[in-house]
């Protein structure tokens, strides 16, 4: 009977060791990634940048005389003509003053009138002839300065164009110079960009300037380059503007854009990837390499140049012909094993 105990657990431990030595190890499999070719662009290449619209020209629009608002004329939104009424000031005291220096111009003017008639007939000095003179040239500028004053207090569009912003209404008091409405030229729409720093070294190879606007559907504008800043912002990034050629009314100052930069075909070597290869480490990019021989991935650091149609981006820090991980660069570590699934791009 003891020895029947002892077959029974012998009998037992051997069975759970041998199903502990063939239970199934686990596999190890390798993540599957897609990978895309590094190709050259060839010499010819294009930027896209962001942008917004504004006016090639504004105008804050101010009376030159100080006084109370008799009438303002215009809303936000209106069209105006060069030249156009737009507010008008209360001009009660300037018409009386013009009066008061009018009646003393008109019996000064007779007096030194007749001074110069006695000079050119030899009936009166030269001292008296020169006080004449001077002092009608006097009350000549004084009278003109009040017919001045009186024309300026109706306050005139300077170019066709919109109103942007009425600053000041009706019957309030203003100071000579205070901006009354603000306008903006009804054609020469600007566009401006912010390219980087390398871009902007580069930008003597600028070559084409185009724009698309969301409202405009697949309609393209040409842009003509008007000037780069010398000088990057806060942001390191330097301001470009462009001059939209033919806006056609339909694009007005405030809409965002896409502007297309073509560079000159130089033939220099521009290598291409797409944008979601490349991945940021602290202050740094890079992307994953694959290792065909090892067939695994490496970290290798790039510099993106600028970003191109279709979500390609022009990057330095690769050879043409190398292979990189397009997708789900944010799941993988440097030299991790990968089955490749190999994808040939183009542009």
């Amino acid at each position: 009977m003891k020895h029947l105990k002892y077959f029974i657990l012998a009998f037992v431990f051997a069975s759970l060791f041998a199903a502990c030595t063939n239970k199934k190890q686990p596999v190890k499999t390798e993540r599957l990634v897609r990978l895309v070719s590094v190709e050259n662009l060839g010499g010819h290449s294009n930027a896209l940048y962001p942008g917004k619209t504004e006016a090639s020209e504004t105008s804050n629009v101010a009376f030159r005389v100080a006084g109370t608002l008799d009438k303002v004329y215009v809303n936000v939104g209106d069209k105006v003509s060069a030249g156009q009424v737009i507010a008008l000031m209360d001009d009660r005291d300037y018409q009386t003053q013009l009066k008061a220096i009018e009646a003393e111009y008109q019996q000064i003017k007779a007096e030194c009138e007749r001074i110069i008639a006695l000079y050119e007939d030899n009936g009166t000095s030269q001292n008296n002839y020169d006080k004449a003179r001077y002092g009608l040239e006097q009350i000549t500028a004084k009278y003109n300065h009040a017919k001045d004053q009186v024309a300026d207090c109706k306050l005139r569009a300077p170019f066709s164009g919109y109103v942007q912003t009425v600053l000041h209404e009706s019957h309030e008091t203003v100071g000579a110079g205070m901006p009354i409405v603000s306008l903006f030229a009804a054609k020469g729409v600007e566009v401006k960009i912010f390219v980087s720093s390398s871009e902007y070294l580069q930008s003597e190879k600028f070559d084409r300037f185009t724009a698309t606007f969301d409202v405009t559907g697949d309609k393209t504008y040409n842009l003509q380059l008007l000037g780069i800043a010398k000088k990057a912002n806060a942001n390191q990034l330097y301001e470009v503007k462009l001059l939209l050629e033919d806006p056609d009314g339909h694009i007005t100052p405030g809409m965002t854009a896409m502007v297309e930069i073509s560079y000159k075909n130089d033939g220099e070597q521009q290598l291409f990837i797409p944008n979601n290869s490349f991945f940021n480490d602290g202050n740094a990019t890079y992307v994953f390499v694959y290792d065909s021989a090892a067939g695994t991935v490496r970290k290798t650091l790039i510099t993106p140049e600028r970003l191109m149609k279709g979500g390609m981006v022009v990057a330095t820090g690769l050879k043409e012909g190398q292979q990189v991980v397009a997708s789900g660069v944010h799941h993988l570590i440097d030299g991790e094993q990968v089955k490749p699934m190999t994808e040939k791009i183009g542009y």
